[in-house]
């Protein structure tokens, strides 16, 4: 654990108790929040099966929030104005695996080895602004689905 992840949980916790929290940092800063929106570099932690003490570490899946030829999926839509540390649950059924990643399925089971799970409990990492290459890169990748006919033209 290192320094940055107990600034983040003392934080969070301190929040939690109603605590407003003013910080003398620059926008963007160590103590500027962000949270995902469209252009961000989001930094996700997922599990395809509960977190438990001896299994709470996934695979680390990396991406750029919103720019799918599709617009944005329902797995990026239950992200939205999330910010490090926030986790979500995601049931998937096997047939809707690729209408709710969208753009990001192959990408997303390229590392992972994810193979249409039932469940996604993802844990975001990180987020921040998306430098303009990153964007033009990722855009010029242009994630594709293997073939579920969602238009995004990689087949």
């Amino acid at each position: 654990m290192t320094e940055g992840h107990i600034h983040i949980a003392v934080r969070r916790e301190l929040k939690k108790l109603g605590w407003n929290l003013i910080a003398g940092q620059y926008p963007g800063g160590s103590d500027d929040e962000q949270t995902i929106e469209n252009l961000m570099k989001v930094t996700l932690n997922i599990l395809t099966s509960e977190p438990s003490a001896a299994n709470d570490t996934g695979a680390p899946f990396v991406f750029i929030y919103g720019i799918g030829t599709s617009g944005i999926s329902p797995f990026e839509k239950a992200l939205h104005g999330k910010g490090v540390g926030d986790r979500i649950k995601l049931d998937v059924t096997p047939g809707a695996f690729c209408e709710t990643v969208g753009h990001l399925e192959l990408p997303l089971r390229k590392p992972s080895g994810i193979m249409v799970p039932i469940s996604l409990n993802v844990t975001v990492i990180d987020v921040k602004r998306a430098q303009d290459r990153e964007v033009v890169k990722a855009m010029a990748a242009g994630g594709s689905c293997s073939d579920c006919g969602c238009g995004c033209g990689g087949h």
